[in-house]
């Protein structure tokens, strides 16, 4: 039953993908089901027509007309082959692009702290996996099916033209071979789901050894050997276990084939034996011989067919889990109203990533007004980043609330609340397309002004208008090295290119996560100038190490084992002589 489902789930998304190609592909399988037998009895009729041609001389009228409909049904079977070839690459490239449609809208979905959580990334692996292994091959395998069994049927009768036990022994060849298929399909599947967290890493270390991130540091520390090694070995054993799956499969695969094969040719012998008693025709022990043998070749495909599906099913009901994984749904979708009248409240705040017990922050509480630039210090592992990315609704808080004009975040509409926010991340991603679209990450019409205006203006504050006047095509210059034409940046205006994606929205609240820690220090100084300029009347959340550019806040929040332990402006932070001015202290000496 619970197979039955699954196919059904199947059929129907492919269906839902394409009903005219679905259709068309059914009916090519169908009319494909009734050219063996035919071809069986016109070769019977084409053998005895010869015959009486060539001993009894009689007219060639007949077996001509026999050869030319032999030929017709040949030919029509290369069209439909031909056809169905192509519609099943086409329904594929359709299913495999509806199904990674489906991953990625799921994706875009699940909460940001499903990347935080190993078993997240098996999860993933399986389901991206499963659309390459199975894809439709399912509904294939069933078409395959249907066309068998029409075909079966069809050979069974001829055979029990013949005798009437025929049929019946022939069709008890199917059970070794179904029992056999089902444990090939349990085995593999054990093994490829045994091996998916080793797979995963087998793949990482290989991509170290073929992007530019991680060459430089390979190359200078000498890392190949070590990678190889480490890659290879998960690699190999991998493979071996594989491989003695496989070995296993093929010692008792053989077995019940031959002994089907051995079965059918006996069957085969005896009618030699029966042969004149029964009073053959050439043609009819051909057709006979040719019943047997498309009959075995029939019930092999169909006990193929069944073991794919049972395979496949096993990988492709992960993929549908993964589809199912439960997105949470707010209870409320409201808009979000600018500006902030009661601007931000942190309401005791506590997070644990996934399968850590020590809080990141611990019982945490902060209140951000209207309009104010509050920067968020301390040390390395304190849970700055953290912290923002939970005030982003990134993060849902294991305990507490976090509270954007007195409603809880998750009570916003989450379109409607991110397109007030906007945000520069420490690990910001550099996308490998043309600066236009790097900071805009949207297609624009040529024609569009305003969209013109907005990008120059967001260069602007970014303190990057020298930077695009630069580049050959300007804000049309595609950029890096991964693509044809591509122009590489610094480090430092790849934060620049950062940046001004952050001031490319039109934003109520804006989060800078180490805004400036590529940048020099003339340029650090002119974008927080901008900064504060261009966020007069909006409230800004800012995280730096360099303590000098906390000087423009409105208030400074020290962050240290994921509680506040120091609240104020830069002066009196600094007359405290606490924890803050012992940081303070220690970068300044270096100016010294």
């Amino acid at each position: 039953m619970k197979y039955a489902n699954l196919m059904f789930e199947v059929m129907k998304q492919v269906y839902r993908v394409s009903p005219r190609m679905f259709t068309r592909s059914t009916m090519i399988y169908l009319m494909q089901a009734f050219l063996p037998v035919a071809q069986i009895y016109i070769t019977a009729q084409v053998i005895d027509a010869v015959t009486g041609v060539l001993i009894r001389d009689q007219a060639p009228y007949q077996a001509l007309y026999w050869l030319l409909l032999q030929m017709a049904v040949i030919l029509i079977g290369l069209v439909l082959a031909s056809l169905q070839k192509y519609t099943e690459r086409k329904m594929n490239a359709y299913v495999s692009y509806w199904f990674n449609l489906q991953v990625s809208e799921k994706l875009s979905k699940l909460p940001f702290v499903f990347f935080e959580s190993p078993e997240s990334y098996d999860k993933l692996q399986r389901a991206l996996r499963n659309l390459n292994i199975c894809g439709i091959n399912m509904v294939f395998y069933m078409f395959s099916i249907i066309q068998n069994l029409i075909t079966l049927t069809g050979l069974l009768v001829l055979l029990f033209s013949f005798h009437y036990i025929l049929p019946i022994v022939m069709l008890l060849l199917i059970v070794p071979l179904l029992i056999i298929q089902k444990k090939e399909g349990t085995s593999r599947f054990v093994v490829i789901h045994q091996q998916t967290a080793s797979s995963r890493m087998a793949a990482y270390m290989n991509q170290l050894l073929q992007t530019k991130e991680a060459a430089k540091e390979i190359r200078l520390f000498h890392a190949k050997d070590y990678l190889l090694n480490k890659w290879r070995g998960i690699y190999f054993k991998n493979t071996y276990e594989m491989l003695g799956v496989e070995r296993k499969n093929m010692k008792n695969r053989l077995i019940v084939e031959g002994a089907v094969t051995i079965c059918s040719f006996s069957i085969l012998a005896v009618f030699v034996w029966l042969g004149s008693r029964l009073k053959l025709t050439i043609g009819s022990y051909v057709a006979l011989y040719q019943a047997v043998q498309d009959t075995r070749y029939s019930i092999q495909n169909i006990s193929q067919n069944i073991g794919q599906i049972y395979h496949d099913g096993l990988f492709i009901n992960e993929l549908f889990e993964f589809l199912d994984t439960p997105v949470p749904q707010p209870e409320k979708a409201l808009p979000m109203t600018t500006p902030l009248r009661e601007g931000i409240e942190v309401d005791r705040v506590t997070f644990c990533y996934p399968n850590q017990d020590k809080p990141v922050l611990d019982d945490l509480t902060i209140r951000v007004k209207p309009g104010e630039k509050v920067a968020i210090v301390g040390e390395n592992g304190a849970g700055k980043s953290t912290l923002v990315k939970i005030m982003l609704g990134l993060y849902e808080p294991t305990h507490g609330v976090v509270r954007y004009g007195g409603i809880p975040i998750q009570d916003y509409d989450a379109v409607s609340f991110r397109s007030k926010v906007t945000a520069v991340f420490q690990d910001f991603y550099r996308y490998e397309w043309t600066l236009e679209a790097n900071i805009s990450l949207r297609e624009h019409d040529p024609d569009d002004r305003q969209a013109h205006r907005r990008l120059n203006h967001a260069m602007e504050k970014a303190s990057m208008t020298s930077l695009a006047d630069s580049l050959p095509d300007r804000v049309a210059t595609q950029l890096g090295t991964r693509f044809s034409g591509g122009r590489e940046l610094s480090q430092g205006q790849w934060q620049k290119v950062a940046i001004a994606r952050a001031f490319y929205r039109d934003f109520e609240v804006i989060y800078l996560d180490e805004p400036t820690a590529a940048v020099d220090p003339l340029t650090e100084s002119t974008i927080f100038e901008s900064l504060m300029s261009m966020t007069e009347g909006k409230t800004a959340i800012f995280i730096s190490h360099r303590l000098g550019s906390c000087r423009h806040a409105d208030r400074i929040l020290v962050l240290k084992e994921g509680r506040i332990v120091e609240e104020g402006r830069h002066e009196e932070l600094i007359g405290q002589g606490a924890h803050y001015a012992e940081m303070f202290n220690k970068q300044a000496q270096w100016y010294r």
